[in-house]
């Protein structure tokens, strides 16, 4: 059988290799990111080790009742994690800033992040991050993961526009595989691509914030154990 492009999961890659504070890097095989994976997807080539041993999906709990994630087996396991509504995802965001979206997410779904957090730190990996797109929350998820580990905001805002190589992909991915969403969508905030200030927006957030990332996602419930264990897990 012809692989064609559809075929192919897109937006995924290993977060690995990247800088850390302290003359560390992110350590490969333990963090990917994408876009929706769907049935029949041909075995990646761009990642060493698949399948992945969890899943954060981060969609809306209407987007993943659909239908069987097509990546949960007896050797992976998937969490429902979602950082928007039903509503939010379905509503029109035409004038909407997507920066202020993300400041959306930081606000109503600090407690879910905290929750990735924690997933990440403590289950089997490779774990895989994904949304629709992979690029407006899991980028946001991403940017945290990162942001704990040390990575210096330019590196994390540069991994971000990655995805914007991929939109072509994506887009068709998500009208074939994605009909839930209804009839609009690809959504305007997908047409978009990544918008580099909006997840600039995300990491002055919590840049700034008094003690910084690490003491807001503790104030959204995360330990400092869960923050210890991520970090040793993600970097060397």
């Amino acid at each position: 059988m012809t692989v064609t492009d559809i075929d192919v999961l897109p937006n995924l890659r290993d977060l690995g290799g990247l800088p850390a504070d302290g003359g560390r890097r992110t350590r490969p095989g333990v963090l990917y990111r994408s876009a929706l994976p769907a049935p029949g997807d041909t075995r990646p080539t761009v990642v060493a080790e698949w399948p992945v041993r969890t899943v954060v999906d981060l969609r809306s709990p209407r987007e993943f009742a659909t239908r069987a994630h097509p990546l949960q087996s007896d050797g992976t396991a998937v969490h429902l994690i979602s950082l928007l509504t039903d509503t939010e995802v379905t509503a029109p965001s035409q004038g909407a800033r997507l920066a202020d979206i993300y400041q959306g997410i930081l606000i109503n779904a600090g407690k879910q992040l905290a929750d990735v957090l924690r997933v990440a730190a403590t289950a089997p990996g490779p774990v895989l991050l994904h949304c629709a797109a992979g690029k407006d929350r899991t980028g946001i998820a991403v940017a945290l993961l990162l942001r704990i580990a040390g990575v210096e905001p330019g590196d994390i805002i540069a991994d971000y526009v990655l995805t914007n190589e991929h939109m072509p992909a994506v887009l068709a991915r998500i009208t074939r595989f994605a009909p839930e969403l209804g009839r609009a969508h690809p959504h305007d905030r997908d047409l978009r691509g990544a918008v580099p200030d909006a997840i600039e927006g995300v990491l002055s957030h919590w840049d700034t914030h008094p003690g910084g990332v690490h003491t807001w996602v503790r104030s959204q419930g995360a330990t400092d154990e869960t923050i210890r264990l991520w970090s040793a897990r993600f970097t060397e």
